[in-house]
C-alpha cells in the first residue's frame, strides 16, 4: 500500500484536532467532485465552469494559502462526494496535457520562458509544465481510495517564485489501472489579481475568446483542438 512521506504527515499534523478530522471528511465546495459511470471516471463539483468550445470542466484555486506560501496552494482537493464511491483499494492517477499558459490581463498566450508550474504529487514527485509542453513526473499518483471507497486527497500546486501577476492554466485529466481516464480538465490558478480581474480570465478561457500572442498561437490553437478531438472519440468509442 503507498505511504505518504513524512513531510505530507507532518503537514497534516499541523493540522490536528478532531474537528479538523471530521472536517476532512465533509464534502468542500471547492473540490473536484471524482466518481465514475461505466467503467470511467467523471469529475464534477459545486464550483465547476465549462470551457464552451471543448466542453472541458475548469476548476480554479489561488497561489497563496497558509501552509504553502505565497507561491503554491495544495487548492483544490480531489474527492468522491456524498454517496459516491469507488473501488476500495484503487489507485487514482493523473496525466498532464497540453502546456502552460498565462493571463496578463487582456489575454491568454504562452507562459514566458523561465516560467514553471509545478504539480507535486501523493509520492511528492513534481511534473512540470512550462509554455513549451510538460514534463511529467516519476511518478503521477493523486491516492489511493479508502476500504470503505472514499478519496480525498490534494495536489500540491506551485508556480516559479517571482512569477508574473496574472493566471496561470494547465490541462490535465485523472487515469486509474482499474477505470477509464476521465475528460480533460483545466486548473486556473490565480496568482495576485483581484475578484474581477480573475474572473474576466476564467470567462475568456470559457468563451474560447483567447487570443494568444502570435509566437504561441499556433501551439495553442493545435492543443486546444487536438484536446477536443481527443474528448470527441472517446464519446464515440463504443462499450467494451
Amino acid at each position: 500500500m503507498m505511504k505518504k512521506s513524512a513531510g505530507r504527515w507532518l503537514a497534516v499534523g499541523l493540522l490536528a484536532g478532531s474537528a479538523v478530522v471530521s472536517a476532512w471528511a465533509a464534502d468542500h465546495a471547492g473540490d473536484v467532485a471524482v466518481s465514475a459511470r461505466e467503467g470511467q471516471l467523471k469529475l464534477g463539483g459545486q464550483r465547476v465552469e465549462i470551457q464552451a468550445s471543448t466542453g472541458f470542466n475548469i476548476y480554479r484555486a489561488d497561489l497563496s494559502d497558509l501552509f504553502h506560501g505565497p507561491w503554491a496552494t495544495s487548492n483544490p482537493g480531489f474527492q468522491t462526494q456524498g454517496s459516491e464511491r469507488l473501488k476500495p483499494g484503487v489507485e487514482i492517477g493523473f496525466e498532464g496535457l497540453g502546456a502552460l499558459s498565462f493571463w496578463d490581463g487582456v489575454r491568454w498566450s504562452g507562459a514566458a520562458a523561465g516560467t514553471e508550474l509545478r504539480v507535486s504529487d501523493y509520492l511528492e514527485a513534481d511534473s512540470i509544465w512550462t509554455g513549451a509542453g510538460v514534463t511529467h513526473g516519476a511518478s503521477q499518483m493523486l491516492g489511493e481510495v479508502s476500504a470503505s471507497g472514499k478519496l480525498h486527497e490534494h495536489l500540491v500546486f506551485s508556480v516559479t517564485e517571482g512569477a508574473a501577476l496574472g493566471a496561470y492554466q494547465i490541462t490535465l485529466r485523472l487515469s486509474s489501472p482499474d477505470y477509464g481516464s476521465s475528460d480533460p480538465f483545466h486548473m486556473v490558478l490565480n496568482r495576485g489579481l483581484s475578484t474581477p480581474e480573475f474572473q474576466r480570465a476564467r470567462v475568456a478561457l470559457m468563451q474560447a475568446s483567447v487570443v494568444p500572442e502570435p509566437a504561441s498561437a499556433g501551439l495553442f490553437l493545435i492543443g486546444i483542438l487536438a484536446l477536443g478531438l481527443l474528448r470527441a472519440r472517446r464519446k464515440s468509442r463504443p462499450p467494451a
